[in-house]
């Protein structure tokens, strides 16, 4: 998931729940933190790579997960500002963006049966306009040639894609214009050009390599969770720096555990 902070627009993303803790405690920490310190003047998104339909079966299962002011979900292919109306409707302008570039969802599932049958669909839920996702049986290094396989066949077909890999299981087929990333960056754009941008900058947080995007937008500060999956903590140690920090702490509190490294409380 992603975050950001203070600013005179500021824009914040999202803390992440700790399905091994049922109290929440460390959930209900953040939320006590981000009232004190953000909530007069930051904007909290959330950045995941559920469905919409998951994400708020995530929100009844767990109340104490305070509505975002902007969902981008999908892994970055849809993005949902937060309204009254019963039914959400994804943001227009976004998926207009990733329709160029000519994405076809029934080329993409006639280059992975042909090329990588080791790949199978994951429920339909899952399954977005602009996304095409798969599960991956296979050990992590057997994964890396039906990925090879897969990328090269997509070429062939003439597909402008972006392969995501996570969570050493998950396959997510996306537009090349699309990813967790990508979705923040339209956002930044959409505020610098309504208000400026955030004053004191983003602070993105991730536990999954579909997370990765998210630390590369230009200017952001990010924090790899202790409970993050292993491809994110491989890209985290090749870069190792100023802006991205290791967390001792997993979920939201690793998230509040970032907060004060960075010295914004």
């Amino acid at each position: 998931m992603v975050c950001s902070l203070p600013s005179p627009p500021p824009l914040s993303s999202s803390s992440q729940v700790d399905h091994a803790d049922p109290s929440h405690t460390a959930l209900h920490a953040f939320n006590a933190l981000w009232d004190a310190h953000f909530a007069a003047d930051c904007l909290l998104v959330y950045s995941t790579g559920r469905s919409h339909a998951l994400y708020e079966q995530l929100r009844r299962e767990v109340p104490a997960l305070r509505p975002p002011c902007a969902l981008v979900c999908s892994v970055g292919t849809e993005i949902f500002f937060e309204a009254s109306d019963a039914e959400p409707v994804p943001d227009a302008a976004w998926c207009a963006a990733l329709d160029v570039g000519g994405w076809d969802r029934g080329k993409v599932e006639a280059a992975a049966a042909g090329a990588a049958p080791e790949l199978t669909l994951q429920p339909p839920s899952e399954q977005r306009p602009h996304k095409v996702s798969f599960h991956c049986a296979l050990p992590r290094d057997a994964a890396s040639g039906v990925l090879a396989r897969l990328t090269t066949a997509l070429e062939g077909a003439g597909l402008a894609t972006t392969v995501i890999y996570s969570g050493g299981a998950d396959v997510d087929v996306l537009p090349a214009g699309a990813s967790k990333g990508k979705g923040l960056s339209f956002l930044l754009s959409q505020i610098a050009d309504a208000v400026g941008p955030p004053t004191d900058g983003v602070l993105v947080c991730g536990d999954s390599g579909n997370d990765v995007e998210l630390f590369e937008v230009d200017g952001v500060r990010g924090v790899v969770v202790a409970n993050a999956h292993e491809e994110l903590r491989a890209w985290a140690q090749g870069h190792a720096g100023e802006r991205v920090f290791e967390a001792g702490e997993r979920c939201s509190a690793g998230i509040a555990q970032a907060l004060r490294h960075f010295g914004l409380v």
